[in-house]
């Protein structure tokens, strides 16, 4: 008997340890190299192509069929790798993002799938970001941010030897359940140090449809934001004082605005320049994203055929071209952290307990106030009050009343004892 549960113990000892060696592994982040993806490309897409081949896969996942995230992954690493080429380059996917925020419970796992462009002798890099994952074809949120990526990388690959940074372009997965892609990828690089080495992070969502196209990098004027908007007079900034809510934190910033539930919100967190592209209307009720598709099933390639969203996609794709090579990109991006502004002291979450604070007390002094008011209104106890005032001018009733002197004082002199008498 004995013996049988000493087996029994060591059985379950094993397989706790098994289990949590498995459970650790779900933790880490590891490279997953695809030197053959399923998905292969012989030659370039058309922007209008890419775009409706990737709806249509995004299409088949939520049909939920069994390989279609993995296709959408082939189908992104595989031309991801065609616009970059073989020389200085390298496009590969991490493995194991991990939920860390309070958006939902448990463990999520995706994938990012991340391309660079290398420059020689420097740690210094920007870089490019959008989400892939979508709900249902997700054509405007976020495909076409998707075609941006792709664009820019044939048009940066062909400026390698004049870029002095590296160029990395990230496809963050997961976006849609809570910033989880983004999250987990400044994370790995907060651990790694390298926070100081990224000038500049830019992250591009949902700019096909809408009335106008943003760019955002502070609620407030930046050298980076003047750069960018030099390049292109369709580009207009997003207004600093609409659509901020203060008193309301979801992500860390001490306040909240619609345009931060995106890739860019955790490296701006990491105190690195961001500038957000994106479309929609801020001249109504604060910001409206007028394209009213966002998270719908509408949100697919048949309904942007009336749009201009492949003139868009080229749009921001020139704008971030042009902008990483102008020559006066690299003292602009150097300065773009002394023009952040101090989340920690302006959007600090102690500023609301502070108005509260201030609130309460000067609720108690007015309390107070008027406590001592009703104190001195019993002192005088049931005196009439005239004219509305405390303290009035009395009769002479009041005072003192008059005696028989009176009459007599007209003809043979009366004393004032005589006329009047005084009260107490």
């Amino acid at each position: 008997m004995k013996k049988i549960f000493a087996l029994i113990l060591a059985f379950l000892l094993i397989g706790a340890c098994c289990a949590s060696v498995a459970f650790a592994q779900t933790d880490e982040t590891d490279v997953v190299e695809q030197n053959t993806p399923a998905y292969t490309v012989n030659e370039r897409l058309s922007t209008e192509n890419f775009v409706q081949q990737l709806c249509a896969l995004n299409g088949k996942i939520k049909d939920d069929e069994p390989t279609a995230k993995e296709a959408v992954r082939d189908f992104l690493l595989a031309n991801f790798r065609f616009a970059l080429g073989e020389e200085g380059t390298s496009a590969y996917m991490a493995n194991s993002v991990v939920q860390k925020s309070n958006f939902s419970n448990g463990v999520i796992s995706g994938f990012n799938i991340v391309a660079k462009i290398d420059a020689p002798d420097t740690d210094k890099q920007i870089v490019i970001g959008a989400h892939y994952d979508a709900e249902g074809q997700g054509a405007n949120d976020n495909a076409c941010g998707v075609a941006v990526l792709y664009e820019t990388m044939f048009r940066l690959y062909a400026e390698r030897a004049n870029l002095p940074f590296d160029v990395v372009f990230v496809a963050f997965d997961r976006e849609e359940d809570g910033l989880v892609g983004s999250d987990e990828y400044v994370d790995d690089i907060k651990e790694d140090g390298d926070t100081e080495n990224i000038l500049v992070m830019f992250n591009v969502d949902s700019i096909a449809l809408g009335s106008n196209l943003y760019v955002m990098c502070e609620n407030k004027k930046t050298d980076l934001a003047d750069l960018i908007l030099s390049q292109n007079e369709l580009l207009a900034e997003k207004p600093y004082a609409k659509g901020v809510e203060q008193g309301v934190d979801v992500f860390g910033y001490g306040y909240y605005e619609e345009v931060q539930g995106s890739d860019h919100t955790y490296f701006r967190l990491a105190n690195i320049p961001t500038a957000l592209f994106f479309s929609g209307n801020y001249d109504v009720l604060g910001y409206v994203d007028d394209s009213y598709v966002i998270n719908t099933s509408s949100d697919t390639f048949e309904n942007m055929q009336d749009s201009d969203f492949v003139s868009r996609i080229q749009t921001v794709s020139d704008v971030i071209v042009r902008t990483v090579t102008d020559e006066n990109f690299a003292s602009v991006a150097q300065n773009a952290r002394k023009q952040l502004v101090n989340l920690s002291l302006c959007f600090n979450d102690w500023w609301p307990k502070i108005v509260v604070a201030v609130i309460l007390v000067a609720l108690a002094v007015l309390t107070w106030l008027y406590n001592r008011k009703l104190q001195k209104q019993a002192l005088l106890g049931n005196a009439e009050v005239k004219g509305g005032n405390v303290f009035d001018k009395p009769d002479s009733e009041d005072i003192f009343s008059f005696g028989d002197g009176a009459k007599k004082s007209q003809n043979d002199g009366a004393d004032v004892d005589d006329i009047f008498t005084f009260k107490k």
